[in-house]
């Protein structure tokens, strides 16, 4: 399933964003994998995690792992049926 993540993360005026497209994602870890890349590369300090996943336009907002994990293994799921 294709998941697209964007990680956004503003201080003293300057933002920064990290934009991720996986084409085939197979697991929750494997896209939590990339999440941990995208904060890296922002800071750590960032709150603003959004993934999408198929063909859907829109993103939505995850906090934390368990929220991550458990979104993308519902919609993988989903998908198998």
């Amino acid at each position: 399933m294709k998941v697209g993540i964007k990680i956004l993360r503003q201080e003293n005026g300057v933002q920064r964003v990290y934009l991720s497209e996986i084409e085939n994602a197979l697991t929750g870890k494997e896209v939590l994998t990339e999440v941990f890349r995208g904060r890296q590369a922002t800071g750590n300090f960032n709150e603003s995690i959004f993934i999408r996943c198929g063909e859907d336009a829109n993103f939505y907002s995850v906090k934390n792992k368990a929220d991550i994990e458990n979104w993308i293994n519902e919609r993988l799921k989903r998908k198998g049926k």
